[in-house]
């Protein structure tokens, strides 16, 4: 027994010693050009062939690294990350979500580039919405790779029939024009309220424009932002079907004429466009104090345990005017560097995509929190009790506002 116990301590502690060898060798591993390879870690579908081309290009552009894309699927990002930094077995380089960089960032998993960034000299040709999503304590965890925003779309023929000469710009006006649109078939205003994160998504602009934020929900702005979209409900200028609503479903129902106004993204224009029987407008989300908006995108990071300089040359290089508006191009996002967004010739002149370039200069990101997934719950919920009355608007803010403090002492 001893002999076979002491067997098998041998055997496993070579298993480790050939395990750790090979973490080390891809670490450090080099190709069959002698290039030191880099891994990242993506989500991408729809947007995978871009990411490749413009991986290749960088591989092409120099005979130091080979940065190699490696599929992850959305839902199972977050999990690897935290298996990973486990089993030290983390990428070298990550592309999430914007709202999960502040997250992984306090887990410990990115690496702070601020100095670096400082170096580098460009920190402040960055859109601030987007930047401020990877700051974690004052610190920077990423840079922003892709972003868009929300705005208000209406249809212009409904207004015009309407005898509506602009859209509205003001909450007082939302109401107003939201009840001259409501008809038998046709509602004046939708946004989604799905319990999901598209109704925070949906529903922080206005919270911003109050005054209010994920940290002060038990606030009068809160309750003002969460009066409004509760009072469209409630007159029936807006669908019960919101509800359940996803914003492809807000996009189909606008597109079918059921719907006068929505809150939606750029990602959807190209949809309406097919129907060439909508002529319809974009502009800022109506405003309680000044308008607002919010961000969604990625951002790319380096992770802590990676080749932190070798990942910064890809970095930088990805960063450069002519990458960040060709990346942007092809992925239908807009450009995350201010100068390229101000200058580039697509995004000033293209229809309806150049509605929103000043949306994107005064969007916001959601949080940052490190814990935003949980606090997105606590809003979510607040959103759907407040608007079945299954709670006064109060009590689900109080609700919501507790649970937030909670799982913030709880860090």
């Amino acid at each position: 027994m001893k002999k076979k116990f002491m067997l098998t301590i041998s055997i496993v502690c070579i298993l480790v010693m050939v395990a750790c060898g090979n973490n080390e060798d891809q670490s450090n591993s080099e190709n069959s050009s002698g290039k030191q390879e880099l891994l990242l870690w993506h989500y991408y579908t729809g947007s995978e062939d871009a990411l490749n081309e413009i991986l290749a290009d960088y591989n092409d552009s120099q005979e130091n690294y080979e940065v190699v894309a490696e599929y992850v699927p959305f839902d199972e990002m977050n999990r690897q990350l935290s298996v990973g930094t486990a089993g030290d077995t983390l990428p070298d380089i990550v592309i999430s979500d914007t709202v999960n960089n502040v997250s992984m960032a306090s887990m410990g998993i990115l690496a702070d580039i601020t100095d670096k960034l400082d170096e580098w000299g460009n920190k402040d040709k960055f859109l601030d919405g987007p930047m401020d999503s990877t700051v974690y304590q004052d610190k920077n965890y990423g840079l922003p790779l892709t972003t868009n925003a929300l705005g208000l779309f209406y249809n212009k023929q409904l207004l015009e029939e309407s005898g509506i000469e602009e859209p509205p710009t003001t909450w007082e006006e939302l109401e107003e024009v939201a009840a001259s649109l409501t008809t038998d078939n046709v509602k004046g205003f939708g946004m989604s309220a799905v319990r999901s994160e598209e109704a925070t998504f949906q529903m922080y602009p206005f919270l911003l424009s109050a005054g209010a934020t994920y940290e002060n929900l038990d606030s009068p702005e809160a309750m003002e932002a969460f009066s409004l979209i509760h009072n469209l409900l409630d007159k029936g200028y807006m669908g019960q079907d919101v509800l359940t609503s996803t914003q492809d479903d807000l996009t189909r129902m606008f597109t079918e004429g059921n719907l006068a106004m929505m809150i939606n993204g750029p990602w959807m224009i190209d949809r309406i466009q097919e129907n060439e029987n909508i002529d319809f407008g974009i502009t800022y989300i109506p405003k309680s104090n000044e308008f607002k908006s919010t961000t969604g995108g990625d951002n790319i990071a380096i992770t802590k345990s990676g080749e932190v300089d070798q990942a910064w040359d890809f970095i930088t290089w990805l960063f450069e005017p002519e990458q960040n508006e060709r990346f942007a191009m092809e992925t239908g996002y807009y450009p995350t560097r201010s100068d390229v967004l101000n200058e580039a010739e697509y995004w000033q002149n293209q229809e309806h995509v150049k509605d929103f370039v000043p949306i994107m200069e005064i969007a916001e990101p959601r949080g940052p929190s490190s814990d935003w997934p949980s606090v997105s719950e606590a809003i979510q919920l607040a959103i759907q009790k407040a608007m079945t009355n299954d709670s006064t608007i109060e009590e689900a803010l109080e609700e919501a506002s507790t649970k937030i403090e909670e799982i913030q002492e709880s860090e």
